[in-house]
């Protein structure tokens, strides 16, 4: 059974603008850029090919033609920005970008405003869905941003899953964040930084489960219909050696991220699983992916096709919430 529809109260809420780290995953020496004009070394200039933008020690250096200009900082004003990490990664952003160099590492900052940010989101973290489960995740995205300042120094956030990934709007999620702008989940006045992932083991996870903090919002556990009827199951083996020490700790976030860097990422999808030993293995069995704590997207897009608005879905994954605008 459902718990209560959210309420929506009204209140302001300033546009905001981000300023949002990219790449910095890959440490890149090198990006492709191509934009309409840039500054650097107080030089504007148009630019109607691509760049190629290098860094040595803390000065980036940008390449057009047979010049090579060289300064602390590259500037380009928006709308539209397309940088690439050569062989590995293309994206493009509506905003303006800021590259810097530190130690020969390029630094690439986006600032957007906070609702195209959330578009960016939607079209990476739920790209196909019916529009209650998009508006949901478009809320939980703003929430997170809101509530949520000062995760690195530099920028605010950056557009991998330690804060919240990013990839090219699209019509779909530019309409999602536009019919939920500025709407926000709020926990006894205060905004909620709203967690969220894939799926779950039929039922999600508080916070105290995962030995989180419970400060700001305590994440109740929920059932999750969807994922109790067709849970995504998964198996791991690993060398008793290398995971022994941690397993006794028990289940926690912090435990899957410290074992995902000694036995590979993906390689323990979830926070619901048994272990079982062997001589000389450890044998991990699981249900869910990520790390089971706020909204089930699995269950969001089930709810959504069942006919819930987005208002009964927000209220399930995160309850006793208000929506505020």
């Amino acid at each position: 059974m459902l718990r209560a529809a959210l309420l929506l109260i009204p209140a302001t809420l300033p546009a905001a603008t981000l300023h949002i780290g990219v790449f910095d995953l890959f440490r890149p020496t090198t990006l492709l850029l191509r934009a309409a004009a840039i500054a650097i070394a107080d030089e504007r200039l148009a630019t109607p090919s691509e760049l190629t933008i290098t860094a040595a020690a803390d000065t980036v250096i940008c390449r057009i033609g047979s010049r090579a200009l060289r300064g602390r900082r590259l500037s380009v004003t928006g709308p539209r920005v397309q940088l690439t990490v050569p062989g590995k990664l293309t994206r493009a952003y509506n905003g303006n970008l800021e590259i810097t160099a530190s130690a020969g590492v390029l630094i690439a900052t986006v600032q957007m405003d906070i609702e195209e940010a959330v578009a960016a989101v939607v079209a990476a973290e739920m790209p196909h869905a019916p529009q209650a489960a998009l508006e949901a995740q478009a809320i939980a995205a703003r929430s997170y941003y809101t509530a949520s300042k000062g995760r690195h120094s530099g920028f605010d956030f950056c557009d991998t899953t330690h804060c919240q990934a990013l990839q090219q709007t699209t019509p779909v999620a530019r309409r999602a964040a536009h019919s939920s702008t500025g709407q926000v989940i709020h926990y006894q006045n205060n905004p909620v930084g709203a967690m969220y992932f894939r799926s779950c083991s039929g039922r999600t996870l508080g916070a105290i489960d995962v030995k989180l903090s419970a400060e700001g919002y305590p994440y109740f556990a929920v059932d999750c219909e969807a994922c109790r009827r067709r849970p995504h199951t998964w198996e791991t083996r690993v060398p008793e050696s290398s995971a022994e020490a941690l397993v006794v700790k028990g289940p926690s976030e912090a435990l899957r991220l410290e074992l995902a860097r000694i036995i590979g990422w993906n390689r323990l999808p979830s926070n619901t699983y048994t272990t079982e030993r062997t001589p000389g293995t450890i044998i991990f069995r699981g249900k869910g992916h990520g790390h089971g704590i706020g909204m089930c997207q699995n269950g969001a897009i089930a709810m959504a096709r069942q006919g819930l608005t987005t208002a009964q879905i927000l209220s399930h994954y995160y309850p006793h919430t208000a929506i505020r605008r």
